[in-house]
């Protein structure tokens, strides 16, 4: 039974410390516990079962006395550990005639493993070998091989001291055989000894590797080691910059910046345009405000009258239009403020028939009736005053008509509801009917805003 649980013991305590991967390792500051000297004092219980009878005393062979004792280890920076424990418990043994006091010196040397489970805990494997000095009143001390093997946990109050708790068995195989024959009086068969020990104590840590910038990085290891405090790095001890932008991580508070974008000292990109495309990103930096952009930053002019979409209130002008500061031309324009006078609506010689050069003109206003949906407007046709008011009354209305069924027509996603068409004929001249240049003034179709 006993020796199955020790093959079970060390079992486990190989397991933790060839299997488990690194990967499981917690958040740690590295220079808790690696590297230097831990020195250990430490008390505790020993719970002793022996698989020898030392005769027909009928005394319990258990016993469960106090142990006191020292470590010390030294640590490397992989969190391994090697070192020498030395322990000393005072006992009642069990053995014929008068119970004598025993003292028990252990010197032991040990090899385990730290691993990081926590910001301020560690747990550990631990296997060892080494000696058992048993020294029993009226007989001669006697020196026995022992292995030892266990687990513990640290958990650190300050980055030099911690408290430490260990669960132990020592294996002493063919324990106390000199006093065990001497308290006989004759051979005795051999017989192993196990010593379960519960243990807490608290361990000071001094020395070790330097770590000079305190980026965690030893500084046998630390391929950069002038890191500023605060910055991220590798394994190497180098700064990290995930995005690329020439500010390490930890430093760098806009951390995905875009690859190429230009940033500020804190790592932030700009957009000194405000196109929302990043400077550096941006081709076409100086991009006015209200201007729309592709991708590269650079701004459109969909119609080519020189005036940015985003700022051209008639982005659609035709071709060649002349345009006004907000890039609108002289139709878009009075469309866009609801009165529009065209003196250029040519028809044949007292008839309601569109003269050709009309037709551009009129394709003009269609485009731009489009750009304003759902708003009304009258057509109104105007004559001179040459011929009689009933005459020139009713070919208005005719022109008027002409008009509004050239864009319906042509412009079929005009709302034909929104439009009427209405002839004044000479009653609302806007120069005089007695010279030419007068007349052709008059001559007019007008596009007006109605509710």
């Amino acid at each position: 039974m006993l020796k199955r649980k020790v093959i079970a013991t060390a079992a486990a305590a190989l397991l933790l410390t060839f299997v488990i991967p690194d990967a499981a390792v917690g958040q740690r500051d590295p220079r808790w516990g690696n590297g230097g000297v831990e020195f250990n004092a430490h008390v505790g219980l020993l719970n002793d079962e022996p698989e020898f009878d030392p005769g027909d005393t009928g005394q319990d062979l258990i016993r469960r006395d106090a142990v006191v004792g020292g470590r010390i280890y030294g640590i490397f920076h992989w969190r391994g550990f090697v070192g020498i424990e030395v322990q000393n418990s005072l006992q009642r043994l069990a053995l014929p005639g008068e119970t004598p006091n025993m003292q028990t010196w252990w010197i032991t040397g040990v090899l385990g493993y730290n691993f990081q489970i926590g910001q301020n805990l560690q747990i550990y494997p631990v296997l060892g070998a080494g000696s058992a000095r048993f020294s029993i009143e009226e007989f001669d001390p006697e020196t026995n091989f022992a292995l030892s093997y266990g687990a513990g946990a640290k958990y650190y109050v300050w980055s030099n001291v911690a408290v430490r708790a260990d669960v132990r068995q020592h294996h002493v195989p063919n324990a106390l055989k000199n006093i065990r024959e001497e308290a006989t009086g004759g051979p005795v068969p051999e017989a192993d000894l196990y010593m379960n020990e519960l243990s807490i104590g608290v361990s000071y840590f001094l020395g070790g590797p330097r770590d000079s910038d305190k980026d965690g990085v030893f500084n046998r290891g630390d391929l950069c080691p002038d890191t500023p405090a605060g910055v991220i790095v590798d394994d190497d001890g180098c700064p990290m910059d995930s995005d690329l932008d020439g500010v390490p991580d930890g430093w760098d508070q806009c951390p995905n910046t875009p690859r190429g974008a230009t940033v500020d000292e804190y790592g932030c990109p700009w957009d000194a345009d405000l196109d929302m495309v990043l400077n550096g990103l941006d081709k076409c930096p100086d991009t006015p405000p209200g201007a729309l952009v592709d991708t590269e930053g650079c701004p459109f002019d969909s119609d080519n009258d020189g005036y940015l979409d985003g700022i051209d209130r008639c982005p659609d002008t035709p071709e060649g239009a002349i345009v006004d500061e907000t890039g609108c031309s002289e139709i878009q324009e009075g469309i866009q403020e609801g009165l529009l006078v065209l003196h250029n609506v040519y028809f044949d010689f007292n008839e309601d028939t569109l003269r050709p050069e009309s037709m551009p003109i009129l394709d003009e206003v269609g485009l731009a009736l489009l750009q304003r949906p759902g708003i009304k407007f009258e057509i109104q046709g105007h004559t001179d005053a040459i011929g009689s008011m009933e005459y020139n009354q009713e070919l208005s209305d005719r022109r008027a008509d002409t008009v509004l069924t050239y864009l319906i027509e042509n412009y079929p996603d005009l709302d034909p509801s929104l439009y009427s068409a209405r002839g004044v004929g000479e009653d609302r001249p806007i120069a005089t009917n007695e010279t030419p240049e007068g007349r052709q003034e008059n001559r007019r179709v007008e596009f007006r805003e109605i509710e």
